[in-house]
């Protein structure tokens, strides 16, 4: 998830009091096994009542959800401080992964032609932003604040499709689409507050809330074209 403010060379991640600790594992727990067992019964109802493209609509959701949040708490709970720098860039890289997945089932559900072309726009500036915080980029500074934009603008980037999924996405998939991506974008704002306590497990809470907002939008529009 993105950088932590603090973090120095000496000091790779920042000390944070054993109550935010635990707190930012719960929400890292939570985050996992909601990851897991969504993905599974997504892919069992999928399994058993879709047709071919959502199915594989849904596996991509799942693996790059899955993978996002793993991702996260290997960085932030791994037990060997020398591999944390990797560990944070490949948690960078899977969020545009997470963002990319999101938006292949619900891309699947509209079929246009204009909705996969935003779709593959989508994914070539997700596989350019991982490849850049994996090999490019750094985590801190300007280029971190680049990535965050990134971020926000991937995702908002959505606004293009949203005529197109009133016909097939009900009104409360509809609310909740919306719901998630300003839980996404006010939780970035609460992250940049240096200094906030619980600031990690406040901000992986909202990331937590957003995900589960988008995993029910997505539950609420499969049907449409079981």
């Amino acid at each position: 998830m993105p950088y932590l403010n603090g973090m120095t060379h000496s000091d790779p991640y920042p000390k944070y009091a054993l109550a935010e600790r635990i707190a930012d594992g719960v929400m890292h727990a939570a985050g996992v096994g909601f990851a897991i067992t969504g993905t599974v019964f997504l892919l069992i109802w999928a399994t058993a009542t879709m047709d071919a493209g959502t199915i594989v609509g849904a596996s991509v959701y799942g693996a790059a959800l899955i993978a996002s949040f793993v991702a996260s708490a290997c960085y932030h709970f791994t037990p060997w401080e020398r591999l944390r720098p990797a560990l944070r860039r490949i948690d960078h890289a899977a969020i545009y992964f997470k963002i990319a997945g999101t938006y292949t089932p619900l891309v699947v559900l509209i079929g246009s032609a204009f909705a996969y072309g935003v779709l593959t726009l989508v994914w070539v500036l997700a596989a350019i932003g991982a490849v850049a915080k994996l090999f490019f980029w750094g985590t801190r500074g300007g280029s971190g604040h680049m990535g965050t934009v990134l971020y926000l603008g991937l995702g908002w980037l959505s606004l293009a499709l949203i005529t197109s999924l009133f016909p097939v996405v009900p009104t409360a998939g509809l609310v909740l689409l919306g719901v998630g991506g300003a839980t996404y974008t006010v939780g970035a704002v609460i992250f940049s507050l240096e200094g906030l306590r619980y600031q990690n497990a406040i901000w992986h809470g909202f990331v937590l809330a957003a995900s589960v907002c988008f995993f029910a939008a997505i539950v609420i529009g499969m049907p449409q074209v079981a």
